[in-house]
């Protein structure tokens, strides 16, 4: 992936993370606010009990699979406009043990998280740590492929 899809991906999973972290804090507050967004395609992106619909399970149960590459992605913009070159950001940025260590606390931040929240209707607690487990693994893929190298950077094209 080039270094501006990179950033859009990004920009893209941080805003998406910082949504629905809003809305699990609104949950707690109230868990009846989403009703306003009843009948909308909104109410599949908030925090909200199943409806048993395909997706309302998704959003109850699956939307945890963004958890960790959401939280990845942020670490990935801290590491992008740090002072240093492309090449040094990325060698730090894709280091197994800084990868592993960010990896970890998102899985045991957002574990310890769903311990503490109320389960929704159509969510399983089971299944939520197999969804962690599997957005700790779509998270590794992501640091994979996200780039910080520009064109520039990569030298002439012929």
């Amino acid at each position: 992936m080039n270094e501006r899809n990179s950033l859009y991906v990004a920009v893209a999973l941080v805003t998406i993370g910082t949504f629905r972290f809003l809305t699990d804090t609104l949950y707690e507050l109230d868990p009846e606010y989403w009703r306003v967004l009843a009948g909308t395609w909104l109410r599949y992106v908030v925090r909200a009990p199943s409806d048993g619909t395909l997706a309302g399970e998704l959003n109850a149960q699956w939307f945890k699979l963004l958890s960790v590459p959401c939280g990845i992605a942020l670490i990935y913009l801290r590491c992008r406009f740090e002072s240093g070159s492309a090449a040094q950001r990325e060698s730090h940025f894709r280091d197994w043990a800084v990868r592993g260590v960010w990896v970890g606390v998102f899985v045991a931040g957002f574990t310890v998280l769903e311990l503490t929240k109320d389960l929704l209707v159509g969510e399983n607690p089971s299944l939520n740590h197999v969804a962690h487990a599997a957005s700790a693994v779509a998270a590794w893929l992501l640091t994979e492929v996200l780039s910080f190298t520009t064109p520039t950077e990569t030298g002439p094209r012929y």
